[in-house]
């Protein structure tokens, strides 16, 4: 018996649900109101087309399903930020997987009544469960994995090898529907088993290419920790020198007190003892890293003239490792450092760090002035420093989070952990 084929509005719904699978992960050019609309528009234009299409000749059925994939494309490089080439990946990617929702849910429906009507209540229940089955299975399995911090970048060969699959896939499981050919149960079969092939295979792509990001933020990552950790190493030897060296100076300054009694000479010793004093207790936070961390930067701002005060108590960061201490703090004051050192006027070249219990978390609060607010990517990151990922991951990793925020041109980083319960 010949079987009806998958009506349109059929296949409208499931290219809207196709595409709209992969959005989440975007960012909107947008407001959300406005995305919405522009959602809305879009997939009611896309109905109406595809169901005014629906008896179209074959020669024109080609055109229809061309502008159709059409319409889905500029909705995506025109709605969402991304790049021609990653629209016409996205694109691919829903265009096959809604040819796969479509043909499952039609092979259902014509298995158990080939000759019940698309729009009767029954098979509008089975085409809720269908859709919601695969579309909720592909969801899941998408928000399961790992996702880079950023979206894709999709190269042109990426991108051409998608849409080159996609193609492949659409063409060979309509080859049974050619002018002339009985449309049975086993046609329906070959294109139901051609279109999951073909999700498959764009899901393998796109499952390299995302452990290649995410390989690639890894190493990014492990480079800035390492490199903080050196630079502790380094800053370690160079205070433990600069302690000897204000031991020595201290002995030689009690020498020249007994050798000389004069009046002046004396309140000059006083000034330079009390001063000495004053730099040895500046950093006792009572985390020995923290302690030479916060030392180094601190030399570091004297020789760029940088007012930096500190208020810090690193007993609560135990919970942290050495690198991962390296890295966070390193990090934070390099770039508030850098900041302040673009200042014309060394009077604003302002440097705020604090650290301090608040409701059973940990705050780890890092401040510097600044003029010109900072440009920030869609991440929320600034992008003249991709570095301060490594601090948001390292925060997450310990349950916390981070935030940037400008206000009055200063400029406050917020890095909050939850006290483990032994703290």
């Amino acid at each position: 018996m010949a079987l009806p084929d998958i009506p349109r509005l059929y296949t409208a719904l499931a290219e809207c649900l196709a595409v709209l699978l992969f959005t989440p992960g975007l960012v909107a050019r947008f407001s959300r109101r406005a995305t919405a609309a522009i959602t809305l528009v879009w997939a009611v234009v896309l109905s109406v087309f595809l169901g005014l299409t629906d008896n179209v000749p074959g020669p024109f059925w080609i055109p229809c399903m061309v502008t159709a994939i059409g319409l889905s494309y500029l909705y995506l490089w025109g709605t969402w930020s991304i790049t021609l080439l990653e629209a016409g990946y996205h694109c691919a990617r829903a265009f096959i997987v809604a040819e796969f929702a479509a043909s499952i849910e039609w092979q259902f429906h014509c298995y158990l009544w080939p000759s019940r009507s698309p729009v009767h209540p029954l098979s509008l229940v089975l085409l809720g469960v269908v859709y919601g089955v695969v579309f909720g299975v592909l969801s899941g399995l998408q928000h399961k994995l790992p996702q880079p911090t950023e979206h894709l970048q999709i190269s042109g060969s990426a991108a051409l090898t998608a849409v080159m699959l996609a193609l492949t896939a659409f063409a060979v499981s309509n080859l049974g529907f050619l002018p002339g050919s009985e449309i049975n149960m086993s046609v329906f079969s070959i294109r139901t088993l051609v279109d999951f092939s073909g999700v498959l295979v764009l899901a393998v792509q796109h499952e390299q290419l995302r452990e290649n990001a995410l390989h690639n933020e890894l190493a990014a990552m492990d480079k800035v920790l390492h490199r903080q950790y050196e630079q502790y190493k380094r800053s370690k030897e160079g205070v433990k020198l600069i302690n000897r060296r204000y031991h020595e100076l201290k002995l030689q300054l009690a020498i020249i007190r007994q050798e000389q009694d004069q009046a002046k000479q004396n309140a000059a010793l006083e000034a330079i003892e009390e001063n000495i004093r004053q730099y040895e207790a500046e950093n006792k936070t009572g985390n020995p890293v923290l302690d030479t961390i916060l030392t180094a930067k601190t030399m570091e701002c004297q020789q760029e003239n940088i007012n930096i005060t500190c208020v810090a108590d690193g007993r609560m960061l135990g919970f942290l490792t050495i690198r991962e201490l390296c890295t966070i703090v390193g990090v934070a004051l390099d770039n508030a450092i850098a900041a302040a050192r673009a200042q014309p006027d060394p009077e604003k070249r302002l440097v705020k760090v604090a650290v301090y219990a608040q409701g059973g978390f940990v705050m780890l609060r890092f401040e510097h002035y600044t003029e010109t607010p900072p440009e920030l990517g869609p991440d929320g990151l600034p992008l003249q420093d991709p570095d301060l990922k490594s601090l948001r991951t390292a925060a997450q990793q310990h349950g916390g989070s981070m935030t940037l925020h400008w206000e009055n041109n200063w400029c406050t980083l917020r890095i909050l952990f939850p006290l483990p319960e032994n703290k």
